[in-house]
């Protein structure tokens, strides 16, 4: 199976607008071949022409279009059923000193201050992988939403479903937010403070009033035992919920693990918001392998723009590994990497093999002396034309 068919097909959407989607589907294919290229490189490497500055009117094009809600990264997942949606907000590195929802943060590890970008992140469960699906720049600013109102409004506007599993990092709740999923029906999931106190009948119950007035239970989930104190009916914060005290096997504290799906069992739950660590991955494989940190747009349709090009490869990706066995993110990008570049060779490949057809050596021999190096049959040769433009190559 040749992959590009495969990947014009999943820009398919795009197709509408036959410049935007031959300037994107040039780029990502460049960020396929070589992930990580800066465009110091890309111009060493002939690969200048498909670097974020030359298509930068694109990019800037297509952030404008994800703004105003007329495409979304939902778009181009074909054939899935998801089985619950995690929502979750990490910190990207930026350069420059007006790049768009950006502030300086104190990092207490490097003991230092860093330009950062809020990005709240959306995804959905697939066959045991993670696809996202919206992402939201947080601007800290007043009369911008915060990450829960802005939760808040996705269930309002229905883009997160009815009657469908919703796991949020404790720092993402709200009072309004909890409210809000128990009107529209939605299972909600999330951690609670080890401070926490919630009331049963009247009465308050922290940590050390469940664990010496509730029986535990055990469980065991996926080969890994668990005990659970369980406060089923309690309220927190005037939303009616169960509390569950988790502790595994390898853990010394418990975690306060608090849902608002009253009729659920307690290790479909736990099961539940152990998946929830997935998205933790997301965001590491995000960093590492796609570049996400370190851009230096400094408009917002940019910003979003960029954004959104690498989420859609990053959901190419795991597309490919579901069909793809046992074969990581990383082992996955790496081999469709040098697979492009074997296939489509940049300009510079063509210098170099130009350079070494008209190369000859003298080995010192009485019968014919000269070695000529003839790339002519080269498998690196394919349909480029006379230009050897790699966009025109396969665009």
């Amino acid at each position: 199976m040749d992959l590009l068919p495969l990947l014009l097909s999943f820009l398919s959407p795009l197709n509408s607008n036959y410049c935007l989607y031959k300037s994107l589907s040039e780029l990502m294919l460049a960020k396929l071949m070589m992930p990580s290229f800066t465009i110091y490189n890309a111009q060493n490497r002939g690969l200048l022409n498909l670097s974020n500055s030359y298509h930068y009117k694109s990019i800037h094009e297509l952030g404008n279009l994800v703004i105003k809600g007329n495409i979304q990264l939902s778009s181009f997942l074909f054939d899935y059923n998801k089985s619950m949606s995690i929502l979750d907000a990490t910190l990207l590195k930026r350069a420059g000193k007006k790049v768009y929802g950006a502030k300086k943060l104190k990092n207490y590890v490097a003991k230092s201050y860093e330009v950062l970008q809020d990005v709240l992140i959306y995804v959905e469960r697939f066959n045991g992988l993670n696809f996202i699906v919206d992402f939201k720049v947080i601007n800290h600013n007043k009369k911008h939403l915060t990450k829960p109102e802005e939760i808040t409004r996705a269930i309002e506007s229905g883009k997160i479903k009815k009657n469908s599993w919703l796991i949020i990092d404790g720092g993402l709740k709200s009072k309004e937010l909890l409210k809000e999923a128990r009107k529209n029906r939605i299972k909600l999931i999330t951690r609670l403070n080890r401070n926490f106190v919630v009331s049963l009948f009247g009465r308050k119950f922290r940590e050390k009033d469940i664990l010496s007035k509730t029986n535990p239970i055990k469980r065991t989930i996926k080969g890994k035992h668990y005990v659970i104190y369980p406060l089923k009916r309690c309220i927190w914060n005037k939303v009616a919920g169960n509390l569950f005290l988790v502790k595994g096997e390898e853990y010394k504290n418990f975690v306060p693990v608090f849902t608002i799906s009253l009729k659920s069992k307690p290790e479909t739950i736990i099961q539940k918001y152990i998946e929830r660590f997935s998205i933790e991955q997301t965001n590491k494989e995000s960093k590492s392998y796609l570049e996400i940190e370190g851009t230096y747009f400094r408009k917002k349709e940019s910003n979003y723009g960029d954004l959104f090009i690498r989420f859609l490869i990053y959901n190419f990706i795991q597309y490919l590994r579901i069909k793809i066995d046992n074969m990581s993110f990383k082992e996955v990008l790496d081999n469709l990497s040098l697979y492009l570049l074997w296939k489509y060779p940049p300009k510079c490949v063509f210098e170099m093999e130009n350079l070494l057809s008209n190369f000859f050596i003298d080995m010192g021999y009485n019968w014919s002396d000269q070695s000529n190096i003839d790339l002519n049959n080269s498998d690196w040769l394919y349909e480029a034309g006379n230009d050897q433009n790699l966009a025109k190559s396969y665009v």
